[in-house]
């Protein structure tokens, strides 16, 4: 392994370079910071999917047996209350992260997809909800 700030060899298992002194240890933060952001992608995507699973399920089995009954109002009402809420748990736990994340590249892509979800919220869900289309 060479040292980052002279470039002199050192042996693999050398903590400092024995020409400059210097720290070449890997460094430990660095990867906790990685496995950390990881993990709050892996959750957030969990999260969508999950929500994404069940307005599958409900729009697969539910819907179309309602909508045949003349029930079309009760299954409208559980579809909005359902997205509204998946769309709020989305956007609290992409919130939550982006304040909780050291990684400027991970935070970066929060700070988009946050936006996104917010677009889409306001032109899907509440556009319609206070009749601004």
């Amino acid at each position: 392994m060479n040292c980052i700030k002279c470039n002199t060899p050192n042996a693999e298992e050398a903590k400092f370079c024995k020409n400059c002194g210097a720290n070449i240890a890997p460094s430990q933060s660095g990867e906790k910071n990685n496995e950390q952001s990881i993990k709050a992608l892996l959750i957030i995507l969990g999260i969508e999917y999950f929500f994404s699973t069940i307005m599958f399920l409900l729009q697969r089995f539910m819907f179309s047996s309602v909508m045949s009954n003349g029930n079309g109002e009760n299954i409208n009402l559980i579809y909005n209350i359902y997205g509204w809420t998946s769309d709020i748990v989305t956007l609290a736990a992409i919130f939550y992260f982006m304040v909780t994340l050291t990684n400027n590249k991970v935070k970066t892509a929060l700070v988009i997809f946050f936006i996104l979800r917010l677009t889409f919220m306001i032109g899907y869900r509440a556009a319609p909800f206070f009749n601004l289309l």
